[in-house]
């Protein structure tokens, strides 16, 4: 086993628990690379996953908080089914983002910026940037980077409101990415850790950043295998068995119950067989919550992974935060399937997309780093775009 690496932070005794209790704990890959990747080949699925990420994100903006009756009213027959302009827009991409895909871009900045490891103290400083340009800003993540731009250090900042909310776990796809093709997941639990921690401290809002970060490294690492098939149960294994949760958390449906996260998500594979989608989100919830939005987005993506499309419009269409659980099943259906499909058969969304070329040039450094960090492991290199 690697070195456990803490924070040289010597106050920072929360943060410092929790980091030796997720890397001292064994975890590996379901499987080694059966083939090695091509290098272009992990650029499109990269690529895919900031791209589908971040179209349902805009696509789930405009019906943020609204119940699946009230989105079928509004946009009947099929609900949602392209971009809605945001109130007061004018011109430029219909497809506007939130802060699912702003925060998502930090971190990969951060992961590019340091590579090699993920440092928390260049994250924190973007967060302070991010606030004032923020979109539709999270209270537990607002309350964390006001504290971080009033000097509380970045293991600190966080902790006062220990939030369960998903805002570490809608912007930990990029970790996922830069860790894929590394012989273990070692560094991938690790940064999905650090990344939350900022933000997020509560042992559930740490999970969902680290079971998102392990979804979208499985979708990688098993894609580059074509004809690829999602194993479902073996997906839910493995995300399930790489969060470690501290205590269990309240449900919020009448008659809730205090449940662990990795028992919600290794229920998946039954609701997937036995329930409909409505039942599913009935059962699970589809709000703010790590415990209800991070299953939600896993059930999305397992319900159809070869076929994204129905993935984003079907987070899209349950409503409440509809626009982080498509953005996270968007990264998981990118990640398995890539981006020339969201070009080749989403034309209107692909065109539409703010900051495409953004993002599009953060999933290439991401790869960039993958390959360089893993060169024995990738089977070519590529030069230019």
């Amino acid at each position: 086993m690697e070195d456990v690496a803490i924070p040289d932070v010597p106050d920072a005794e929360v943060v410092a628990a929790l980091m030796r209790r997720y890397l001292l704990s064994t975890l590996e890959w379901p499987s080694p690379l059966r083939s090695r990747p091509s290098a272009q080949a992990l650029r499109d699925l990269y690529r895919g996953c900031l791209l589908w990420g971040a179209v349902g994100d805009a696509l789930g903006r405009a019906v943020e908080g609204q119940s699946p009756a009230a989105i079928r009213d509004r946009y009947a027959p099929g609900g949602v089914q392209d971009y809605v302009p945001w109130r007061g827009w004018k011109g430029g991409p219909r497809g506007t983002i939130t802060d699912d895909t702003q925060l998502t871009m930090e971190v990969a900045r951060t992961l590019l910026a340091v590579p090699g490891r993920f440092d928390c103290g260049d994250f924190a400083r973007r967060l302070v940037d991010w606030l004032p340009i923020g979109r539709g800003k999270g209270q537990a993540t607002t309350a964390a980077v006001e504290a971080l731009a009033r000097g509380e250090p970045w293991w600190r900042a966080g902790l006062p409101m220990a939030s369960g909310g998903n805002g570490a776990a809608m912007r930990a796809a990029p970790v996922g990415l830069a860790r894929a093709v590394d012989p273990t997941p070692w560094s991938m639990r690790r940064d999905a850790v650090l990344s939350a921690f900022a933000t997020h401290t509560s042992s559930i809002g740490v999970a969902g950043a680290v079971a998102m970060a392990a979804g979208v490294a499985y979708c990688i690492r098993i894609a580059q295998d074509r004809p690829a098939r999602v194993d479902k149960t073996e997906f839910l294994q493995f995300v399930s068995g790489a969060i470690l949760e501290t205590e269990p958390t309240m449900e919020r449906r009448p008659g809730g119950e205090a449940i662990w996260m990795g028992d919600r998500i290794r229920e998946l594979g039954d609701l997937l067989n036995h329930r409909s989608p409505e039942e599913v989100f009935a059962y699970v919830y589809n709000g703010a919550f790590a415990l209800e939005s991070v299953p939600a987005a896993l059930y999305c993506f397992l319900r159809s992974p070869n076929d994204p499309r129905q993935v984003i419009l079907t987070a899209v269409n349950a409503g409440y935060d509809a626009d982080t659980v498509a953005s996270m099943a968007g990264n998981l259906a990118g990640a398995w399937c890539g981006a020339e499909r969201l070009q080749r058969e989403a034309p209107e969304w692909w065109t539409e997309l703010e900051y495409r070329e953004e993002l599009i040039g953060l999933a290439d450094g991401l790869a960039d780093l993958a390959v360089k960090d893993n060169p024995e492991e990738v089977d070519d290199r590529w030069q230019g775009t």
